[in-house]
């Protein structure tokens, strides 16, 4: 889940009241989808339980949402946009690289250091996160007094050139890709395009190249700002709508004036920002099936105002009036989540389930019980590794060549963003984590794998397979010594197996063989030199992995 920091009176002071850290964390943050992870004087790190809350990732949204929790603020937040004569003509020939443009202006804005601080982690993190790592969502806000009239945002040649943020020269932009960080970090992006965008004013000062980077002379916010122009590109016109809505919204809470910018498409004008709002008409009787019990319409509108929703009471239902910025709202349950939280889940009434079933362990989980007494008999000590793991934990340090994952669609982080092939890497990073321990260092874990195959009609699928890994850790470590161990594992287990040599390109050459245990498979060997140097380890290592 994204984290995010703030400053506990800077919170109190955009809510307009003071709290006791005890109820922030136990009753406040809670109802925000939130939780307070450490507090370290005044500064507090704030979990966010709720991916698809983008609004609640900075100081402001949660400031918002708090309003209505304490009842300083009830129903739908206003936000007045005023109209500006400010135009963005996008060129068509961006279809195919980055077509969408959404755009806004904060005037009269007192940039404080907690403002700053929370634009740029506001930014950041749903660029991050919401935005698929900027590949769906790029924001740059920037200095407007230093923009001068109509903007345009166009396919440029790779050979135009300004000067980068943090740069002191003029660099053109596939210079920008090669030696600029955020280049390098962000340039497969734009991989396999002739021409790449670029945002410049009336001028032909060059704003921003989306999504990688801004200019030094605008794309820079000081306290010494005091009007901004927010940019937000993308492929999705109502993603980066609603990303572009929640800057706003937070600069607005922070006493900016939001004006209008009228963006011009090939054949159509949109403005922007919307700051608007949906409405959604959700039946009491959903509402009664997943309370669990019967409703009062007028307190279902009291918590949705709470949730900072307007409310309109109907014969058979309620109509929810949500601001625009709430991306997690696609279906009436999703008002009822709100309505239960506003609620207080602990308030509700338990009831006993009746289950005419009788609950049993799973062959397979009896099967993996046995084998991890079987270990620990064999004085192996027990580790849990997360399932999510990273590509050059699993394939970069073990040397395998490029392989497929199971990968997550929007990770938080790149170091848990594929599910692990296999659990040696993960005993190796543990062995690693602990290098200031006493030797030996005899391991095992039992868990899952997760493969992804194709049937026979070429369609792919995920295959799920419990796995047994042992890992010694000692100048002793050899062929030997884990195969006396997997000798003494299957007694204990009944196992009859057969054992070939081998060659894999994560052990030593000559000691490593294939196991084949009936049906299933495994490897068994001592870790090669290079590989055990990639997760910076010096002591020797003997290996095995069968599954289950």
């Amino acid at each position: 889940m994204p984290t995010i920091e703030i400053i506990k009176k800077d919170l109190e002071k955009l809510l307009g009241k003071k709290l006791a850290l005890e109820e922030l964390a136990e009753k406040a943050m809670p109802f925000a989808k939130a939780e307070v992870e450490t507090a370290e004087g005044d500064k507090l790190k704030i979990s966010i339980k709720d991916t698809n809350r983008p609004d609640l990732l900075s100081v402001e949204g949660i400031a918002r949402e708090l309003r209505g929790f304490y009842g300083i603020e009830l129903g739908l937040p206003r936000f007045k946009v005023r109209k500006s004569d400010v135009k963005v003509s996008v060129d068509p020939k961006l279809k195919n690289i980055r077509p969408k443009g959404a755009y806004a202006i904060a005037k009269g804005i007192k940039v404080t250091e907690h403002l700053l601080e929370q634009m740029i982690q506001l930014q950041e993190k749903i660029c991050e996160t919401f935005g698929r790592k900027r590949k769906e969502i790029a924001i740059g806000l920037f200095d407007y007094d230093k923009v001068n009239g109509n903007l345009h945002y166009y396919a440029a040649d790779t050979d135009t050139k300004f000067v980068p943020l943090d740069f002191n020269e003029k660099l053109s932009l596939k210079e920008i890709l090669k030696v600029h960080p955020k280049g390098m970090e962000y340039g497969h992006l734009l991989e396999g395009h002739s021409k790449y965008p670029l945002l410049v004013d009336s001028e032909q000062e060059v704003l921003s190249m989306p999504p990688i980077i801004n200019s030094e002379y605008s794309g820079k916010v000081t306290p010494k700002t005091t009007n901004i122009f927010i940019d937000v590109t993308g492929f999705n016109q109502e993603l980066i709508n609603i990303a572009l809505d929640i800057v706003c919204a937070a600069l607005h809470d922070r006493g900016a004036s939001i004006k209008s910018v009228t963006v011009e498409y090939k054949g159509e004008k949109i403005i922007t920002p919307i700051l608007g709002s949906h409405k959604i008409e959700v039946p009491l009787a959903l509402i009664e099936n997943i309370f669990g019990e019967k409703v009062n319409a007028d307190s279902m509108k009291k918590f949705a105002e709470m949730k900072r929703m307007n409310c309109k009471i109907k014969q058979q239902s309620i109509e929810a009036e949500y601001p625009s910025y709430r991306a997690d709202i696609l279906h009436a349950v999703d008002i009822v989540e709100d309505l239960l939280i506003a609620a207080d889940y602990n308030k509700l009434r338990p009831e006993h389930v009746h289950i005419a079933t009788k609950g049993s362990e799973l062959e397979e989980r009896l099967l993996v019980n046995v084998a991890r007494e079987a270990c620990i008999g064999l004085g192996l000590q027990e580790v849990l590794t997360f399932t999510l793991s990273s590509k050059e934990r699993q394939q970069k340090n073990m040397l395998l060549p490029e392989m497929e994952f199971v990968e997550l669609e929007n990770p938080i982080s790149s170091e848990y963003c594929i599910f692990r092939r296999s659990l040696l890497p993960e005993l190796l990073a543990v062995l690693s984590k602990n290098k200031h321990r006493a030797y030996p260092q005899h391991i095992f874990e039992a868990g899952k794998i997760v493969l992804l195959k194709k049937s026979p009609d070429g369609k792919a699928y995920v295959d799920e397979k419990q796995v047994l890994a042992i890992a010694l850790a000692d100048q002793k470590a050899n062929f030997n010594e884990i195969k006396a161990y997997f000798d003494a594992l299957c007694n204990a287990m009944g196992w009859h197996y057969k054992m070939e040599r081998a060659e894999h390109v994560s052990f030593e050459k000559g000691l490593c063989a294939s196991i084949k245990l009936d049906e299933k498979r495994g490897i068994i060997g001592e870790i090669s030199k290079k590989v055990l140097e990639n997760f910076g380890l010096s002591m020797p290592v003997a290996v095995l992995e069968i599954e289950l």
